[in-house]
């Protein structure tokens, strides 16, 4: 049987309950008639053919769900963009996406949003229109490019990608350039059912989203509340909990998703919401949160996913208090599951306790070694590789096991446990920061000759980033203006929470930067300059 593509999840849901509330923000609502109706005149406007790249650029507000779904009702292969990235992350971006239009709305948190991405316009040559949205999806003007012979010289058309494609999906490695994971239709539908099926009854109910949908656990959620007719309360992550308090009480969402430092936030200030459940993700959840929850009535699962893989590869409504706290639970059906220092995985049938709606596990051995082994995880949903360049062995394994990073161990029912990451990722109020993409800016500053970044512990955030910097020689900055440098640069939560100036960086045999010897110079003095938190902006 034909997949359907993710633009007929829209128009099913729709057609069967076109009344039903689709989004709220603030004031205003749509229902899935007005949605559907705001996808199809803003696919208009975009004119793109099928297969052409697409970037949506919004915070989470309804006109990134409209950008979303009018890119997939032309076929095309979506782009989704935080609004909180920066000149620097959006001309990298745009760079390697070569899209052939984009959509936003005017302005972020101050940033001039509409004026960034047309000047990147004229750079791309791909580039033939940016959009512009309001709020609630309306289009209310828009740039074309290349419009006479003089400006059409030396640009080139976009490419066209595959039809299996729904979006690309970018998140910085290791090496903080930019990689975009392909995101096919299939990955996309499967994410929405088994976000779905995880939360049961609750599935259609309305729900706060307060991780921006832009991201992939952002978008499992979105793509699933669209699957059961269910209404998207969309909030846009502030330094204050009041905004998402008001929209839940206003639209009786008892269902909400964010990061673990947001439902800490909210037991912590003993925020008045009525919550029956919902996920999070990013890291993992601390037990006392989950535990604290659990006796307030709050059932939270904590879901093991990333970029490549899905919002959700692992984890059950119905797992006990004791895996709920200590593990992310079991595979979840088409995925498999194993410690890299493990056998090749088994499933069902095979001698293993697993059921056909269960993914399949290499079972953890009875001597199993104290130290964790590298999590990895196969499934037939995968991306068949980044835009623009197919997996490395460094990736995905010969037998097809993607190489998560992640360190952790099965036990023998296949819950799994992450104990921590190999590769160097810091989360920040539940964002992805990869220490290389901070240093890569920090270093465009021409006073800045070594920069080097760590996560270090913070009471709001779970973790902040502080930055070690080396001047070039007979260069003069202060901390506090390589933070506003930074500020004006890159995402809020990317920005260093504290800035040390050093004579010289200490470093491994490897010529790398030492991060234990800067983690333990952290822990020891005070830092040079801090700045006020900027993760929700």
């Amino acid at each position: 049987m034909t997949q359907p593509d993710l633009a007929s999840l829209l128009s099913e849901t729709a057609r069967e309950g076109p009344d039903r509330l689709a989004l709220a923000h603030g004031e205003a609502t749509l229902t899935y008639a007005q949605l559907s109706a705001a996808a199809d005149h803003l696919s208009a406007a975009l004119a793109v053919a099928p297969g052409e790249a697409v970037a949506v650029v919004a915070p989470n507000v309804p006109a990134l769900a409209i950008g979303l779904f009018a890119v997939w009702r032309a076929g095309a292969v979506a782009v989704p963009l935080s609004a909180r990235l920066r000149h620097f992350e959006l001309e990298r971006a745009f760079a390697d996406a070569r899209p052939a239009a984009a959509v936003t709305v005017a302005t972020h948190a101050g940033f001039g949003l509409a004026e960034e991405i047309q000047a990147l316009g004229e750079q791309v040559a791909s580039m033939r229109a940016c959009v512009l949205v309001d709020e609630l999806g309306a289009v209310v003007g828009e740039s074309r490019f290349g419009g006479d012979e003089s400006r059409t010289r030396g640009r080139a058309p976009a490419p066209v990608l595959s039809e299996e494609l729904a979006a690309i999906m970018y998140t910085s490695g290791t090496t903080g350039e930019p990689k975009g994971a392909l995101l096919p239709h299939a990955l996309a539908h499967a994410m929405a059912r088994n976000v779905a099926e995880l939360l049961g009854q609750d599935a259609s109910a309305p729900y706060g989203l307060v991780v921006p949908a832009s991201h992939m656990f952002g978008l499992g959620c979105l793509l699933y509340g669209i699957l059961t007719g269910a209404t998207a309360v969309l909030v846009d992550a502030t330094a204050s909990l009041e905004p998402l308090v008001a929209a839940l009480g206003r639209h009786d969402a008892q269902i909400l998703h964010g990061s673990p430092a947001l439902f800490a936030r909210l037991l912590r200030a003993g925020a008045d919401v009525r919550l029956r459940g919902g996920f999070t993700a990013g890291s993992s959840c601390p037990a006392d949160v989950l535990q604290a929850l659990d006796e307030r009535g709050v059932r939270l699962l904590n879901l093991y996913g990333m970029t490549e893989i899905g919002a959700a590869s692992s984890c059950r409504l119905q797992d006990t208090p004791d895996i709920r706290y200590q593990t992310v639970g079991r595979a979840l059906a088409g995925y498999e599951l194993r410690i890299a220092a493990a056998p090749p995985a088994i499933g069902a049938g095979d001698g293993i306790d697993a059921t056909a709606a269960d993914g399949t596990y290499a079972p953890a051995d009875e001597h199993t070694p104290a130290a964790p082994g590298e999590v990895q995880v196969r499934s037939g949903y995968l991306p068949s590789g980044y835009h623009g360049r197919p997996w490395g062995e460094e990736d995905l394994s010969a037998d097809g096991w993607f190489r998560t990073g992640d360190l952790g161990w099965l036990d023998g029912a296949g819950n799994l446990t992450i104990a921590g990451r190999a590769k160097e990722v810091v989360q920040v109020g539940g964002f992805n920061v990869f220490p290389a993409e901070v240093e890569s800016f920090l270093l465009t500053h021409p006073a800045i000759a070594q920069a080097a970044v760590i996560g270090v512990p913070h009471r709001a955030l779970g973790e902040a980033l502080e930055a070690f910097v080396v001047l070039s020689p007979g260069a003069s900055l202060q901390p506090r203006e390589l933070i506003a440098f930074a500020r004006a640069g890159i995402a809020g939560y990317k920005v260093p929470y504290a800035v040390r100036m050093l004579e010289e960086l200490p470093l491994l045999s490897s010529g790398k930067p030492d991060r234990r010897a800067l983690a333990a110079s952290s822990s020891r003095q005070p830092a040079a300059t801090e700045a006020p938190s900027t993760a929700g902006r």
